[in-house]
């Protein structure tokens, strides 16, 4: 595999080796580590597959699967070894450098990096002997199969793969090395395998030639033809049930947005569309339509991305690259697109094809080649289309928080968040009271003051669900009261379903703020109580400490620093942000690569009315506007005036209203509720109380959450305020 006069040379049992490199060379290019089978694993024996380690040019003191992964980021994304490490020690929460010896570090930190690069190995090889058969193959390009194609296409699909490397190590369930390669072989094994926040599945030889001929594309040097502007859109996600509930996203241009500016970038807008038991929503950001109120530091001001907010993207290379700016600096990152004509071709074969291969993001149903084949029929894609293998690189994400009401940091007051053992203390008081005393927290230090990670103690509880009982540990400890929440790694139902015990088998991750050091925090992981969610026996995982930053609002953000590994399985780091006298919980988004499956307008408009949905066909000549299910959510508010009182509102995903209040007016507040959306950011909305005569009449802002206007019954007048939950 070297070229004729390249250094080379071969280690000695210490794992030491000597290149004798021009001194013109110096610093110019990466080392590479070819380690046969005829190497020697000091901590593991023999190696049985081979496989390849790189170090980036600028670090070639230290080659191991660590530094393997920065130059493979360093090759795909086109960034400095230095970036490429930032973005991984993001990903992982590994808090040495990626460039040392780690094998010769004593610390906890040394020894999960030691585990990480374990697995890494191991899950490059296994690959490798998953798709040793398609060497010499024809790939889907044409091309024959070679192993350097092999060697490229496992390098990517491992990076791909380091949430469920991490998800294996963080996994309480599985103890020891042993344990932790078996479960990865097996989730290696299993196509479409889900973990968490990301989908990935494993490479075989009968998919790999799709990554091939992808990895051809972004390296060929054959001249592409500059993409004429045109109005268009491509589908970039797709969940389909049925004609009744499915949701996609659409991102679109005009031929005026698609036309490169004098920086040569252009503008692109995005859709959202969910359909729940037939009532349609639309939105543009986030997962649901109330997180479009989400706002972020744009580096200058809080903002959010009202419907219709144009987003920026330079104009593509001749290798597929472009730079990324989403959302007014929400996120900012580097894209990499293959092409594939597709007219012609099997709408359900290419589809599978597309899932095999890694791009998971077009789903219908359990996305069985059986069930895409009875969904799709024998349906081709008309002339004209096109299949995008795309992967899109986040190098930043700004700290963001969602301003609902429910979304704001709570505490006990000093005798109850002071915890101790229970039955020590008076009925009534203390953890006796565990339920009395919680307010909004209204400043970082009053927050901080509160959370002490000091339970309350109570003996062996039970409780009874569906008539079946069921006892805690021997031990129940209370942890809500004196930590905050980080998150919650799981998606157990809580208090729905079949219970599967006392607790759900979710772990909630959670932060007090104690230890040893300058501002120091104590990390747990905790189990979570099936009948309300609450956080149980907590376990320590790690230390660390916080940094608190003064934005220009006057509002202050706390970053917790050195997160445990288990912390990465939340797809985001815990970020409490302090605004307009409430904390808010914050996030900021890990930047993990995702693999995304796209077609062009001719592919998307032939897929969606394949699926029976013509009606809900991106028009991007018109802007989006919203529908009464976009306004989903609880809100509540007050009404005063010549009378006073109080309402709580609910629209369902389905669209369907409820109403509830109290009122010194006469009857109860029973009511009906109803949105007319007048422009793509409010709503006119009516409230009429049934048996008074009074009509609450006003405005929805989707955005903000808020509802305002003006009440009246027979002589009596005032006004109303409300906010979503």
């Amino acid at each position: 595999m070297c070229d004729v006069g390249e250094p080379f040379a071969k280690t000695d049992s210490k794992g030491m080796v000597n290149l004798t490199v021009d001194v013109a060379d110096v610093g110019k290019y990466p080392v590479i580590a070819l380690v046969g089978t005829d190497a020697v694993d000091v901590d593991h024996g023999p190696v049985t597959t081979a496989f390849t380690l790189k170090a980036p040019a600028d670090q070639t003191a230290v080659i191991t699967p660590l530094t393997t992964l920065v130059q493979d980021t360093v090759e795909s994304v086109g960034v400095s070894s230095d970036v490429a490490e930032s973005l991984i020690r993001e990903q992982t929460g590994i808090n040495i450098s990626l460039f040392q010896d780690f094998t010769t570090g004593t610390t906890e930190d040394h020894k999960v990096v030691a585990i990480v690069a374990r697995m890494l190995v191991v899950t490059t090889q296994e690959q490798l002997k998953a798709v040793a058969a398609a060497l010499g193959t024809v790939a889907a390009d044409g091309t024959i199969i070679t192993q350097a194609a092999l060697n490229k296409a496992v390098s990517q699909r491992t990076m791909d793969m380091l949430p469920a490397v991490l998800a294996t190590i963080a996994d309480p369930s599985v103890t020891g090395a042993t344990g932790q390669v078996a479960q990865m072989i097996a989730f290696l094994k299993t196509a479409g395998s889900a973990t968490g926040f990301f989908n990935v599945n494993g490479l075989t030889a009968a998919s790999v030639g799709i990554n091939v001929a992808i990895n051809n594309q972004a390296t060929s040097t054959a001249p592409v033809a500059t993409a004429t502007p045109s109005a268009g859109f491509s589908i970039r996600d797709l969940d389909f049930t049925d004609g009744s509930n499915f949701y996609f996203r659409v991102l679109g241009a005009s031929l005026a947005q698609d036309t490169p500016d004098a920086s040569n970038n252009t503008r692109y807008v995005e859709r959202r569309y969910r359909a729940s038991s037939g009532a349609l929503a639309t939105w543009s950001t986030g997962k649901d339509p109330s997180r479009n109120s989400d706002l972020h530091w744009s580096g200058t001001a809080w903002a959010n991305c009202p419907i219709n907010f144009e987003n920026t993207t330079s104009v593509r290379d001749a290798f597929g690259n472009s730079a990324y700016n989403y959302c007014g600096n929400l996120t900012t990152g580097k894209s990499n697109r293959a092409t594939f004509d597709v007219s012609g071709k099997s709408m359900a074969t290419t589809l599978v094809a597309a899932r095999a291969a890694g791009y998971t993001n077009l789903s219908i149903g359990d996305n069985t080649p059986t069930t895409l084949t009875t969904t799709l029929g024998a349906a081709a894609f008309p002339a004209g289309s096109s299949l995008y293998y795309q992967t899109n690189t986040p190098l930043t994400y700004a700290v963001a928080y969602y301003p609902g009401t429910n979304n704001r940091v709570t505490q006990y007051g000093p005798a109850v968040s002071a915890g101790g053992v229970a039955s020590n203390q008076p009925a009534g008081t203390g953890c006796n009271a565990v339920d009395a005393n919680i307010t909004n927290s209204t400043s970082l230090e009053g927050m901080m003051a509160t959370m002490t990670g000091t339970p309350c103690v109570y003996g062996q509880r039970t409780f009874v669900y569906r008539g079946v009982t069921y006892t805690s540990d021997p031990s129940d400890e209370a942890w809500n009261q004196s930590t905050v929440s980080m998150g919650t790694v799981g998606t157990a139902p809580v208090g729905t379903g079949t219970a599967p015990g006392f607790y759900t088998g979710n772990t909630r991750l959670r932060v007090a703020f104690k230890g040893a050091g300058a501002n120091p925090v104590t990390y747990y992981a905790c189990k979570e109580r099936f009948n309300d969610g609450s956080a149980r026996n907590c376990t320590v995982i790690g230390t660390g400490s916080y940094t608190i930053e003064t934005l220009g609002d006057a509002s202050r953000i706390m970053k917790l620093n050195n997160l445990p590994s288990q912390a990465t399985l939340l797809g985001y780091s815990r970020v409490f942000v302090e605004r307009g006298g409430y904390i808010y919980y914050g996030h900021q988004v890990l930047p993990i690569a995702s693999n995304l499956a796209r077609l062009n307008t001719a592919g998307t408009t032939a897929l969606l009315t394949q699926l029976g949905l013509t009606a809900v066909i991106p028009d991007f000549s018109a802007p989006l506007t919203t529908t009464v299910a976009s306004y989903a959510g609880t809100y509540r508010g007050s009404f005063a005036g010549t009378n006073s009182g109080s309402f709580s509102t609910v629209i369902s995903a389905a669209g369907v209203t409820s109403c509830s209040g109290t009122s010194v007016q006469a009857g109860a507040f029973s009511c009906n509720f109803t949105v007319t959306p007048t422009t793509p950011s409010t709503a006119a909305i009516r409230l009429g109380v049934v048996g008074t005569g009074a009509v609450f009449t006003g405005v929805a802002d989707f955005h903000t959450g808020t509802v305002s206007g003006n009440w009246t019954n027979g002589g009596a007048s005032g006004t109303f305020t409300g906010s979503r939950l």
